[in-house]
């Protein structure tokens, strides 16, 4: 058996061992040097209803790993003279606007994930309204004083290919990335031609609660779209072309200079400080050192990795049917292993499944909670917590801390007909104090603080649950709590991020998050001493009946 062969094989131990923690129902996953794809491993199902295993020509939506194929256009476009990445955006698309105190947005900005404009909140299929709608929005920072992630300022780069080159970004793509390297029978936009070939996706039967395991999966929403933020369609193999494109510095199809500039560190994601983003790619610190390239995607239903390991030479691919999967250790093991066969050294060992269920410091959290409304206890036994409510003890599962750190201290609730809220504890100097239920806030002996807030009494108008027709943005809640409104993001709500507080802003919106957070919304249409709508961003989502 080949170095690469006996690799393969322990990778797919590994998922045999791992499968249940994958969250996901099938998957593909290519494995490459510089010159060749090695072997590609598939697992699990396709089609789940039909029963239809992965196969090695099943497509998948990769999603932002897409934006590096963006990139590579405009850079292109600047070899040839007719873009400059420190233009202002407005020299390439005259209309694009967006309310700001601060100077102009450069292409640059936009290609960094540092111009400071919002992740994105809607989904149209084509980029120039949403585009269009930043005008509704405004900058929360300096452009290049920060980052923060933005798909629509990747769906405004693929309007200033199409401004540049006079025809659909995605031709571009195809015609100067993909075909040079061997990659053009892949789908460059989601199609309902395409669809047949891919397989299929899935979500939550839930769009209002956060998933779990035992929801199980319900096929995803399905929408066309053609936006330069991702929408790639690809098999494990197809996609390890790209990989090699990345490991070979970008020859065939960028200059060295260009490539470099593509991949120069910018600046790093506050929320995973270990990885730093360049144009379209990103750098993941391993084994101290910055080494791994590549970039993650998600889109309705799908999730995807890929990683080039540049000093080993080795690339990998993972490609799955769910937006929920745990993919990155299986892409860093993947790597390690390949790493190791080259070397003629021992395969590494296969790590024991995490216990998802495990708390390791689960006596901080328990104690007994109470509000105006009655009283909550959370029990701990070894490494276990426990929620007692209506008479009933639950199990609490740790919310997984990737990719929103601030996720930590939240739980889920394991069981039927309890499930819709998580909870969240806090901290005051280190020390669980207070719990957050849904609309509810409780405390325990241990909390000093202050017991009722004001607020305006017209933010009661404000709370309720919203929802929209979006399928990556199904909708939120918004609770009062400790006199300040918050907003609880679940679905496929992957831009929101748990939850989050607003604050109040002259103009009558507000704000979400942090201080330097450029996301807005603001409630309108009043009925019967009630908002009927709140929109979020330019994105609209209207008052619904359920809790």
């Amino acid at each position: 058996m080949s170095d690469a062969a006996a690799a393969i094989e322990h990778i797919r131990s590994y998922v045999d061992r791992h499968r249940a923690l994958l969250d996901t129902p099938g998957l593909a996953l290519a494995v490459t040097d510089r010159e060749r794809c090695l072997g590609v491993l598939t697992d699990g199902l396709a089609n789940v209803d039909a029963g239809t295993p992965v196969a090695p020509e099943h497509r998948f939506q990769i999603g932002s790993i897409s934006k590096g194929f963006t990139a590579l256009a405009l850079l292109l476009e600047r070899e040839a003279g007719r873009l400059d990445l420190d233009a202002p955006v407005t020299e390439y698309l005259p209309w694009f606007e967006v309310r700001s105190a601060f100077p102009p947005i450069r292409i640059h900005h936009l290609l960094s994930h540092t111009s400071g404009l919002v992740p994105g909140m809607d989904f149209t299929g084509e980029a120039a309204h949403e585009v269009w709608a930043l005008r509704e929005t405004e900058t929360g920072f300096a452009p290049g004083e920060r980052f923060l992630y933005s798909n629509v300022g990747y769906k405004t780069l693929g309007l200033v290919v199409e401004t540049i080159a006079r025809r659909p970004w995605w031709e571009v793509v195809r015609e100067r990335v993909m075909e040079p390297i061997g990659m053009g029978s892949a789908d460059v936009i989601i199609t309902n031609e395409g669809r047949a070939r891919q397989a299929v996706g899935y979500a939550s039967p839930f769009d209002d609660r956060p998933w779990q395991p035992r929801h199980g999966w319900a096929p995803a929403p399905w929408a066309e779209s053609g936006t330069a933020d991702g929408t790639i369609c690809a098999t494990a193999e197809e996609l390890a072309v790209y990989a090699r494109l990345l490991l070979n510095g970008g020859r065939g199809v960028v200059s060295e200079e260009s490539f470099a500039r593509m991949t120069e560190p910018v600046l790093g994601d506050p929320d995973a400080p270990e990885q730093v983003y360049g144009y379209g790619v990103k750098w993941i610190e391993e084994d101290g050192a910055r080494r791994l390239l590549g970039h993650s995607g998600g889109m309705v239903g799908f999730t995807a990795y890929l990683l080039a390991d540049v000093e080993t030479g080795f690339g990998v691919t993972v490609l799955c049917n769910s937006p929920f999967s745990r993919r990155l250790d299986l892409v860093k093991f993947a790597l390690r292993c390949l790493a190791a066969g080259a070397e003629g050294v021992l395969l590494p060992d296969i790590p024991e499944p995490t216990d998802r269920a495990s708390v390791p410091d689960a006596s901080a959290y328990a104690g007994t909670y109470r509000d105006e409304h009655g009283t909550l206890l959370v029990g701990a036994l070894d490494d276990r917590l426990f929620l007692i409510e209506d008479g009933l003890r639950v199990p609490l599962a740790p919310v997984d801390v990737d990719p929103f750190p601030e996720d930590a201290d939240r739980f889920l609730v394991d069981a039927d007909g309890l499930d819709r809220y998580g909870v969240r504890f806090v901290r005051d100097e280190g020390v669980v104090t207070q719990m957050f239920r849904g609309p509810r806030w409780l405390v325990n002996d241990r909390y000093r603080g202050p017991l009722t807030f004001e607020h305006p009494p017209e933010w009661g108008a404000f709370v309720g649950h919203y929802r929209s027709w979006n399928p990556w943005a199904p909708g939120f809640r918004v609770h009062l709590r400790r006199g300040e409104l918050w907003i609880v993001f679940a679905g496929e709500t992957v831009d929101g991020g748990g939850e989050h507080s607003l604050t109040p802003l002259p103009d009558g919106s507000f704000r979400v998050g942090e201080p330097w957070s450029p996301d807005r919304v603001r409630f309108d249409t009043p009925i019967d001493g009630r908002a009927t709508r709140a929109v979020f961003d330019a994105a609209p989502f209207y008052r619904t009946f359920t809790p």
